[in-house]
């Protein structure tokens, strides 16, 4: 049976999982996930757009799936899948339960007006990639996900001089992003230029977040965007396409801005393979592959079918003709002048 999450459930999030994956997204890796605190938020305040979870309950075993929503956004991200019990011949497969769960998070986001969900899977777990391909989920890019651990092997010393974002970057960062973006990843993410905006003030629980430019106005060269939580840092960098040679510049100036020792990741989509070298010469090196999946969803709308015909609507009129057809016969309305002699 599979059903929204209740008291009993905090119990069986308390034991160890026979087996679990942590779909690790952009805030994942600075913020750590706790699926315990995470169905009690659930439970306090209820699932919906802003959060959700689906608990599979049969006999002694227990497998939940979770989703974190986008701030501002009808999108969510799924990010933990767990089961607990004992294994068994006789009960279904972690695959199988995990089917079944997404299956359901799919039909819930949709009734909570969800447009969107969002997956990041290591290229390794392909029976995963597997399970989603069969839920209608696309692959739309590749990431590598790469870790600061070691010296500027560039020995480089120049910074560029880049500036604080300021809320009217926001169309210029836009106009980047496109001019860096393949036109299916754009589709596929659905950003506008208001989501490149800062937030005003920084909450606790979504970590900060700070973000700086380089260029004039209209027409950036390069832009960086920092996440920090308890876990490290996480950089995205968008490079216009006649400025990479300043790529080790930007990161050097984004590397400045960081206060403290936590760890530094980097986060390059596959498009972006030209900064790849330029970037482990800081001393960035890979440590994983990601596949980016997206699901549309389709929002349902209720309207009754019997709703047309009981609107009140215009009658048709036929309109008057100014001028007679071709078929109707003239009407002379000059009077016949009569000769003299008759």
């Amino acid at each position: 049976m599979i059903r929204s999450v209740a008291p009993g459930d905090l119990w069986a999030l308390r034991r160890k999982p026979r087996s679990q994956m942590v779909l690790y997204n952009n805030s994942l890796l600075v913020e750590p996930h706790r699926p315990l605190g995470f169905a009690l938020l659930c439970l306090v305040q209820g699932t919906g757009r802003e959060r959700s979870m689906s608990v599979f309950h049969e006999h002694n075993l227990t497998a939940v799936v979770q989703a974190q929503g986008r701030a501002g956004r009808p999108e969510q991200d799924i990010i933990y899948l767990s089961t607990y019990g004992p294994p068994g011949h006789t009960v279904p497969s972690d695959r199988d339960i995990w089917f079944r769960l997404l299956e359901q998070l799919c039909i819930s986001a949709s009734h909570n007006h969800v447009q969107r969900l969002y997956v990041s899977i290591s290229s390794q777990q392909v029976e995963l990639h597997e399970i989603f391909r069969q839920l209608g989920f696309q692959s739309y890019t590749h990431q590598t996900i790469l870790q600061l651990s070691g010296p500027d092997w560039d020995q480089g010393t120049t910074i560029a001089p880049m500036r604080y974002q300021s809320r009217h970057d926001r169309w210029a960062i836009h106009k980047l992003y496109g001019a860096v973006t393949p036109r299916f990843v754009q589709i596929a993410e659905a950003r506008n230029p208001r989501d490149w905006m800062l937030p005003l003030t920084q909450h606790w629980k979504r970590g900060q977040r700070h973000a700086w430019v380089l260029g004039p106005e209209d027409n950036l060269a390069a832009y960086i965007y920092v996440m920090s939580g308890p876990n490290g840092h996480a950089l995205t960098l968008l490079m216009h396409p006649d400025a990479r040679e300043n790529s080790t510049d930007v990161l050097r100036f984004g590397l400045t801005q960081l206060p403290d020792t936590r760890p530094v990741y980097l986060l390059l989509r596959e498009y972006q393979a030209e900064l790849l070298a330029p970037v482990q010469d800081l001393g960035f090196q890979p440590i994983s592959e990601q596949t980016l999946l997206v699901k549309s969803m389709v929002v349902p709308v209720r309207r009754s079918m019997l709703l047309p015909a009981l609107e009140p609507g215009l009658e048709p009129r036929v309109p008057i003709p100014s001028i007679s057809s071709p078929t109707e016969d003239p009407q002379l309305y000059v009077i016949r002048a009569t000769s003299s002699h008759e």
